[in-house]
């Protein structure tokens, strides 16, 4: 069966495309639906030189990675509209550029927080009138000051996860609150053999700094206990054996210049016990 004319062309643009991504030490993901194409344009421009980002066919960006033997392809069909980032800059260079130009904008009736938004204790720009029962009618306790609603406490009006109701993006949107954060979505990406998801990839670089301080002190603690020795051990389990022979020599009573104090004044305390149980003065 002859193939169609659109699915050899398709087919040539993956191939063509495959021998391409050989020339670059990171390929990605990105998930550009529901990203507005005017943050997309600015991402571009900071990446200028540095990234480059290929619209194609989604069928066409899955059998690329496929024939370029790339763990992607099997990543491809979980993103709805998929972009390929191709580049030589370390993955965590480009996500840490992409935050860095991320902005925010309002949040709609049916999307979903991704972090708790919350509106704040202080006046609002609202006189009192039908906002009061607006406010009201989302948990959010109010008062008349200045011939302005007020909200007297920080409250949770939407929590992490949760889809945002209509009521809500109104008043939201009435009070120019801009709680969705746009920041290029890198999904996955591929570099030096090793696969990144998102939540890698975007996970505050603090945390990590933690994580390794954690691990190392876990494996130090644990090289100590073996008797292991390196470089990070070795004084401490020095420090370690010595504390261990100085107790057992004063316990023995093995007499040296570390120990003799300590055995005198263990002596003095055993002989004032001795003392008082044979009633000496």
């Amino acid at each position: 069966m002859n193939k169609s004319k659109g699915s050899v062309k398709k087919t040539r643009a993956a191939e063509d495309l495959s021998k391409k991504l050989g020339e670059y030490k990171t390929l990605a993901l990105v998930e550009v639906s529901g990203f507005p194409s005017s943050n997309f344009e600015k991402i571009k421009k900071v990446l200028r030189g540095e990234a480059n980002f290929v619209y194609t066919n989604k069928v066409i960006i899955y059998n690329a990675l496929k024939d370029a033997n790339s763990p992607l392809a099997d990543k491809v069909e979980n993103i709805r509209l998929p972009v390929l980032l191709v580049s030589n800059l370390n993955p965590f260079d480009i996500v840490r550029k992409a935050v860095g130009n991320k902005a925010y904008a309002k949040i709609k009736a049916g999307e979903t927080a991704n972090e708790d938004i919350t509106l704040h204790s202080g006046p609002t720009p609202f006189p009192p009138g039908p906002m009061l029962s607006q406010f009201s009618s989302i948990g959010v306790k109010t008062k008349n000051e200045g011939g302005k609603i007020s909200i007297t406490s920080d409250t949770i009006v939407v929590k992490k996860g949760e889809v945002v109701n209509e009521k809500v993006a109104s008043i939201l949107s009435s009070m120019d609150i801009k709680p969705k954060e746009l920041v290029l979505s890198v999904l996955y990406a591929f570099n030096d053999k090793l696969v990144f998801g998102r939540e890698t990839l975007y996970k505050d670089p603090a945390e990590y700094i933690s994580d390794i301080k954690n691990a190392f002190s876990k494996s130090l603690s644990l090289s100590i206990g073996a008797g292991i020795l390196n470089k990070y051990s070795v004084k401490p389990i020095i420090k370690k054996i010595y504390i261990g022979v100085r107790f057992l020599s004063v316990d023995r009573n093995i007499v040296s210049k570390s120990t003799i104090k300590d055995i005198l004044a263990k002596a003095s305390v055993q002989a004032g016990a001795v003392d008082k149980i044979i009633g000496g003065k």
